[in-house]
């Protein structure tokens, strides 16, 4: 009766919820608004958790030795360290990039016009050359036609260049409230990592206190898999990109490039993004240069190819490793699943987060399948798969399960008779084998139930 009143509370909850979606979405994006300061600085923290262990357990991890005062100054110290490290970095890169990031954009927007008649005289010294050519899946399509849907191609890159544009002015007006998220986020990040070992002791007591004992070894290893998976791949690509972004700053700017601070910054934020990170990043950056010249755009892929085989087979693997643990295919599958459902935070994410589900998934599905024994064993290796023999080998299991089910019942009615007695008489012959005979029909009952 319970189930089933739960079952009908459950039901009429979820009805309501369909009914009323959006008055709760719009309750959940007030309380995301709300809390938008301490998930920042929970991530930051989280960041920043890395480089503060590492002063406080290694750099000066023998602080204080010999000098017990010195010991008080270790978490001070590293905290001071790390954030004022970050912060400089984080100078270093607005200053040196930002005033030629925005100087790039202005030239390139100015210059655009220039750009897109210098590609339409190459296009029409090309499509004429073409057109003498008297192909025949050419005949009806004159140079003109395809001077004129190229240049239309190009007004819709304008076009596409103002929505940018005006996208970018809507960005900034909303510029205080990122400004006072971040800064509060900045603050909040501090209390997260001077008093951590205070919170998760209180997280754990909250666990231990209103989760079922039982289950506390799986939320336990639940968690451990996500700082695995999620934490640590975040943490590792947001460096591994930045790396990136140095690499092909300084490699385009060695062979002078043009808009090298815009393109490297371009490729390096894109690859943040698990599989398709690359060829957003490259896509837009050939486009810009194919403007200037189509040569340009054919090295400039070249240096692309060669900088992404160096940081798939050397840079990434030991920055990150493999705390994936998937193949190129589900990694393809989390980012476009990840990225139709939550946007570019699905994108960044959707790897990480599926590599979560599918190690607790493996996990399960290996127990299982040990749990079968010899028989699920042999049932994987298709390549000598032999259904005869394994339906023979499970006919023998339960032959083997109704004799040890016999064998257990004669002892539990007490008709264990020794068959090898030579002085039985005939009437205990009898009565042995009816009380066999029962036990097996007994049994035959039991297992058809």
């Amino acid at each position: 009766m319970r189930k089933i009143l739960l079952a009908i509370t459950f039901t009429v909850f979820l009805i309501f919820f369909f009914i009323n979606l959006g008055w709760f979405w719009d309750l959940l994006s007030g309380f995301v608004g709300i809390i938008t300061p301490f998930l920042i600085g929970f991530l930051i923290a989280y960041i920043l958790n890395f480089p503060y262990k590492f002063l406080y357990t290694k750099a000066f991890g023998k602080m204080g030795t010999k000098h017990a005062f010195l010991q008080k100054l270790r978490m001070p110290l590293s905290l001071v360290i790390t954030y004022v490290g970050t912060f400089a970095i984080i100078v270093a890169l607005i200053v040196v990039l930002i005033p030629q990031i925005i100087n790039n954009l202005s030239n390139l927007v100015k210059e655009f016009p220039g750009y897109v008649n210098s590609v339409q005289e190459i296009l029409t010294v090309l499509t004429a050359q073409i057109a003498k050519m008297n192909l025949p899946f050419l005949q009806e399509v004159s140079a003109d036609d395809m001077v004129a849907g190229v240049t239309n191609f190009f007004m819709g890159s304008q076009d596409l260049t103002k929505s940018v544009l005006a996208w970018l002015q809507s960005f900034f007006s909303n510029a205080a409230t990122g400004i006072y998220n971040s800064l509060m986020g900045i603050v909040i990040s501090i209390y997260f990592l001077v008093f951590k070992e205070q919170l998760c002791r209180q997280v754990k007591k909250l666990a231990v206190a209103f989760i079922p004992i039982k289950y506390l070894p799986k939320v336990y290893e639940i968690v451990d898999i996500t700082d695995t998976k999620c934490g640590r791949f975040l943490v590792g690509d947001i460096l591994d990109a930045a790396l990136l972004g140095v690499i092909f700053f300084v490699v385009l700017t060695v062979f002078n490039f043009p808009y090298a601070p815009l393109i490297a910054v371009l490729c390096g934020v894109a690859n943040i993004i698990p599989f398709f990170g690359p060829f957003i990043g490259a896509i837009p950056s050939a486009f810009i240069l194919f403007l200037i010249d189509p040569w340009l755009a054919v090295w400039f892929l070249v240096i692309v190819f060669v900088i992404q085989q160096i940081d798939g087979n050397i840079l990434k693997p030991k920055i990150i490793g493999n705390q994936v643990g998937l193949s190129s295919f589900w990694v393809l599958f989390s980012v476009i699943v990840g990225g139709a459902l939550f946007g570019i935070l699905g994108f960044i994410l959707g790897t990480p987060i599926y590599a979560v589900f599918y190690s607790l998934i493996a996990k399960k599905a290996r127990i299982k399948i040990e749990e079968k024994g010899k028989i699920a064993q042999e049932a994987l290796d298709f390549k000598v798969l032999n259904y005869a023999e394994i339906a023979e080998e499970q006919r023998k299991i339960r032959a083997e399960k109704e004799q040890e089910q016999k064998r257990r019942l004669q002892k539990l009615l007490h008709l264990d008779f020794d068959e090898d007695d030579d002085d039985d008489d005939d009437d205990d012959g009898e009565k042995g084998a009816s009380a066999n005979e029962k036990a097996e029909n007994f049994a035959e009952t039991l297992n058809k139930h």
